[in-house]
């Protein structure tokens, strides 16, 4: 088992297991596009004074030929695509007419849709314990939330659901595509990714809502900017080094982690309750965690 790659997907769990959070402080006064568009402006912002800081000089003035081909353009545009502009939307506007529960479950298929599109494609070779990690994955998902999960048909919109179906859809392409970048830094990578979303989300905001308008507390603009900083920035670089590491399959399994750090952060911050059947199920999921790093240890 690789321990750097336990400690990456841990750390990337803690950043997203808090996003639901921070999204439902702010969800009624930022609209989904706006939201998107500052995530991925902010998230830009981060990672280019990362590596402005960080890096040497020589290492700043790197984008050759290796960055600069074409490939490698038309990867990025994807890569933005599917990994920022279509998810950022899609999960802050389902956020609106579902349950934090309900977007859990859903975003929990991001693993499943990444195997069947690894799978299919016949992208890569998956062992017999890939598939086993995914089933007690999802298994130890549905047992935690599921005991408290309830659903009034009558009181949210069904539209949220294939909203983010479709965002845990392109979080799987974008796993996929990621994998596909040639070696080059994580935080160059991701920042141009962010650069090429917020070109796109930006006028997009202005066409479709009036960000402008805004009048938000400075709870929620601190809220928002922590979105930006840490959930669409710090963790999209250590997503895309876990990706260089183990491979898309195992990094995937970070969205069966999500939820359990969300109920652990409930506990610690808001005085939850876990039952006997959270631990239960949160067993079951580390379970299924070192089962898909066992499958990924090697090829």
């Amino acid at each position: 088992m690789k321990i750097k790659s336990i400690l990456f997907l841990t750390g990337i769990s803690l950043i997203w297991g808090s996003q639901f959070f921070f999204v439902d402080l702010i969800i009624s006064k930022v609209p989904p596009v706006t939201l998107a568009a500052v995530k991925a402006l902010v998230g830009a912002i981060t990672l280019a004074l990362i590596h402005f800081f960080l890096f040497t000089k020589k290492e700043q003035s790197q984008p050759s030929s290796t960055y600069q081909n074409k490939r490698v353009r038309v990867l990025y545009v994807a890569i933005a695509l599917f990994e920022a502009i279509i998810p950022f939307f899609l999960i802050g506007w389902g956020q609106q007419r579902v349950s934090s529960s309900i977007a859990s479950i859903i975003m929990g298929t991001v693993p499943i849709f990444t195997l069947l599109i690894l799978f299919i494609f016949r992208i890569s070779r998956l062992r017999l314990m890939h598939f086993l990690s995914i089933g007690v994955g999802f298994i130890g998902i549905l047992l935690m939330i599921l005991p408290s999960l309830t659903v009034n048909f009558t009181n949210q919109s069904l539209w949220g659901m294939p909203a983010l179906i479709i965002a845990s859809l392109s979080f799987a392409v974008s796993l996929v595509l990621i994998e596909k970048l040639p070696p080059m830094s994580s935080v160059l990578a991701m920042r141009n990714v962010l650069i090429i979303a917020s070109i796109v989300l930006i006028p997009a905001s202005f066409l479709l809502e009036n960000p402008l308008s805004m009048s938000l507390t400075f709870i929620e603009m601190l809220s928002l900017l922590i979105l930006g900083v840490f959930h669409a920035g710090i963790v999209y670089m250590m997503f895309n080094q876990l990706i260089k590491q183990s491979g898309s399959a195992f990094a995937s399994l970070t969205n069966y982690f999500v939820p359990v750090i969300g109920v652990i952060l409930g506990t610690i911050l808001l005085g939850d309750q876990i039952d006997a059947k959270t631990w239960f199920a949160l067993m079951i999921i580390l379970i299924s965690l070192i089962m898909g790093s066992a499958a990924s240890k090697s090829k």
